[in-house]
């Protein structure tokens, strides 16, 4: 399993994440945007229109290695700020869009290193790990 229970809880609360890709020279380029969690795949799904076209998607094609962050603020403490940071590797597939203004490419992100921060209430404060089964160095 990729992700905790509680973490999946937190990922299903959120509308938007942040990701971050390598551009042609060599730069970060971070896109606020929407996802999914996919289970039956354990992978993040960047859908959207305009998808094939975008820099990100060429991104991906070029340089798979992106950062995924998810974060939402409850209180203006430590104790109210929750993040996922999701390392992982990028790919680009199709599917059939549910939204039909969406295109059929997309962009999945299969986790290799969990970063978490406040998101499990029964175990607050920073917790890291590489996920089962994916190279770490990501």
């Amino acid at each position: 399993m990729v992700f905790t229970n509680a973490e999946i809880r937190f990922l299903a609360r959120q509308e938007r994440g942040h990701l971050s890709t390598i551009g042609p020279d060599g730069s970060p380029q971070v896109k606020p945007l929407g996802f999914t969690w996919n289970d039956a795949l354990e992978t993040i799904d960047i859908t959207g229109f305009g998808m094939a076209g975008s820099a990100k998607y060429r991104n991906v094609q070029a340089t798979p290695r992106v950062a995924f962050v998810v974060d939402e603020v409850t209180a203006p403490t430590a104790q109210g700020a929750h993040f996922l940071e999701i390392r992982g590797i990028a790919e680009t597939a199709t599917h059939v869009p549910a939204d039909p203004h969406f295109d059929p490419e997309l962009i999945r992100i299969r986790p290799v290193r969990v970063i978490a921060y406040n998101v499990d209430p029964e175990q607050p404060g920073l917790h890291a790990r590489n996920v089962t089964g994916q190279p770490a160095g990501t």
